[in-house]
């Protein structure tokens, strides 16, 4: 008894993970570019049995093993592509595709990201609610004066471009003699860069949206949307959280009825053991 005791306790622990995880989705499902994490579990090794050293014939039997019970062996996050919401906003990004934005914290040091719902700060860097920017800063406000800010857009290979505004001649913008600007022109301003990862799965959540490189995830690999495997950037939209409620209510479910006969069989081996010890001769 007391090693089915011993077993349904890590049912219990397994089962009451894939709960916390299955709730955790549910509570992301709003979140942009939220990955669901899934959960996996493994049987723990075994053991032999004690033999009751019977007399047999012929051969002797393998001596018979059972087993200790489950364990969570992974939470990872599904790659599966959210559905790009429209904004309208030309600073909300999503990638189509692979890829992550690479942003720079407080400290100074890269974190990664799909969530891309930039603003520009005082110096013109694209920034993430919390403050974070986007790596490579692009320093716009330097083009002060020169730049259409409400014409910035961010092309689907990664261009920032932006208008002109209209400058009387005679301004020390433009060369002497020169009239005012056209404002069709276009001028290109920077250019954003995605990363890559050879296993996205392994990267570290810190929260508010970010991830850090691990040992399992390998280096990052930079290279430009649209070309080689990387994804597309499409300005104006938002990636949602790639949370399928039907799929979480049903491991919500499993999980439960999981739990509970867990439970059940637990307090069933704690009576057994009971009765064992209080037996008299």
């Amino acid at each position: 008894m007391l090693k089915a005791i011993s077993q349904n306790f890590s049912g219990l622990c397994a089962f009451q993970q894939l709960l916390d995880v299955t709730a955790h989705n549910i509570a992301n499902v709003n979140t942009v570019a939220f990955k669901e994490k899934q959960v996996s579990f493994w049987e723990l090794t075994y053991r032999e049995l004690a033999e009751r050293r019977l007399p047999h014939a012929g051969e002797p039997p393998l001596p018979p093993r059972g087993g200790r019970g489950t364990a969570v062996s992974s939470i990872v996050p599904s790659r599966e592509q959210g559905a790009l919401t429209y904004t309208g906003r030309n600073l909300d990004l999503a990638v189509l595709g692979e890829g992550f934005f690479r942003v720079i914290r407080a400290d100074g040091s890269h974190a990664y990201t799909r969530s891309a719902n930039f603003a520009l700060d005082a110096a013109g860097n694209l920034t993430m609610p919390d403050g974070t920017i986007l790596d490579p800063p692009l320093f716009l406000r330097a083009q002060e004066g020169r730049i259409d800010f409400a014409s910035l857009t961010i092309t689907p290979s990664g261009l920032v471009q932006a208008a002109l505004l209209p400058l009387e001649a005679g301004d020390d913008a433009l060369p002497a003699g020169e009239q005012e600007m056209d404002l069709s022109a276009t001028v290109e301003l920077g250019r954003v860069y995605l990363y890559q990862f050879v296993n996205p799965q392994s990267l570290t959540a810190l929260g508010d949206n970010l991830l850090l490189p691990s040992a399992a995830s390998g280096p990052p690999r930079e290279g430009l949307p649209g070309e080689d495997d990387f994804g597309v950037i499409r300005a104006g939209y938002l990636e949602s959280a790639n949370v399928d409620l039907a799929r979480q209510m049903t491991t919500l479910l499993r999980g439960q009825r999981a739990l509970q006969a867990t439970s059940r069989a637990m307090v069933t081996a704690d009576e057994l053991f009971g009765l064992t010890l209080n037996l008299q001769s």
